[in-house]
């Protein structure tokens, strides 16, 4: 029997994404969290966001970079030692606008821009989240695709992203063959992570992935 999507979670570590222009600007802030979609014009898509900063300084009105403009910040207030900047902001049609025109695709809560690299989360007819993922393959790399099927929901369980990374290139390297072929210094080395991380995550998620396979196999 064939399984559809009911929606996928995308995830793009923050190494993966750091020399593109786009991810380059809006990292200078502490986060982006998506808030909702305000429709579409003439072809490019406009949502909200909530962007975070710790000096005060969001991208201004009229900035543009590669087919994402700030339109306008619609509020701006402080908790703590935080500013939040309530603020509009377009996808040329070009980049991903076009893939919203025909009202079968919407961008789900829960994606955002972080230090830890980028979370898209979409849902819609299946043809459309196919046709929106190549798009984004084709413009960065993708580190995780994770679907929602049937009646489960799309909350991110298991591994970290960057737990999930240091496993993966583990892999790849050979640190799970015996003998092995790589050492926590070289895995750190590829990653750019201190041996003690590399270690520590590596254990958190073995956990992960040995637990989740215990449970189901009960």
């Amino acid at each position: 029997m064939r399984i559809s999507m009911r929606a996928v979670r995308v995830e793009c570590a923050a190494p993966s994404i750091i020399h593109d222009p786009r991810a380059v600007a809006a990292m200078n802030c502490i986060s982006w969290d998506y808030r909702g979609t305000l429709g579409i014009e003439r072809g490019n898509l406009r949502a909200m966001f909530e962007c975070i900063t710790a000096d005060g300084i969001c991208p201004q009105a009229g900035t543009s970079i590669s087919g994402v403009t700030i339109v306008e910040i619609l509020e701006e207030w402080q908790t703590d030692y935080l500013t939040h900047h309530l603020v509009t902001v377009e996808f040329s049609r070009d980049f991903i606008g076009r893939f919203f025109e025909n009202g079968d695709l919407t961008i789900l809560a829960g994606s955002n821009l972080t230090s830890n690299g980028l979370v898209i989360q979409v849902a819609g007819r299946q043809s459309s989240m196919v046709s929106f993922l190549r798009s984004i393959r084709e413009e960065i790399p993708i580190e995780r695709v994770t679907k929602a099927t049937n009646s489960e929901g799309i909350a991110q369980n298991g591994p970290t992203l960057q737990q999930f990374r240091i496993v993966k290139l583990a892999y790849k390297s050979g640190w799970y063959e015996a003998p092995k072929k790589i050492s926590i210094r070289g895995l750190a080395s590829k990653l750019g992570l201190s041996k003690s991380t590399v270690a520590e995550q590596l254990i958190k998620a073995e956990n992960e992935i040995v637990g989740d396979f215990l449970g189901k196999s009960n």
